[in-house]
């Protein structure tokens, strides 16, 4: 699994990150529904940041596989969790 950097705003919501599978973080805080976010490589060997509603589904939002390293793709995955949960 690709090491997660947690983001200041994260912390500050005492929001917690779990494992959920490869690549994969079930993300709960108080107030707030369960949320996941992924990374995945594709073909090209760039990284794409995700958001999902349950482990097993599809992606709702994702990055295009634009990102050079994993912690780059877990900064866009957290930052469509932000946009789409936190606001």
């Amino acid at each position: 699994m690709s090491a997660l950097v947690l983001p200041f705003w994260f912390k500050q919501r005492q929001a917690k990150a779990e494992p959920a599978g490869e690549n994969i973080f079930k993300l709960t805080a108080p107030n707030l529904g369960e949320a996941f976010i992924a990374i995945r490589k594709d073909e090209t060997g760039r990284w794409l940041g995700a958001f999902k509603q349950a482990a097993d589904g599809p992606h709702v939002e994702a990055t295009d596989a634009i990102y050079e390293t994993p912690a780059d793709a877990w900064g866009a995955a957290f930052e469509i969790y932000r946009r789409r949960v936190v606001t």
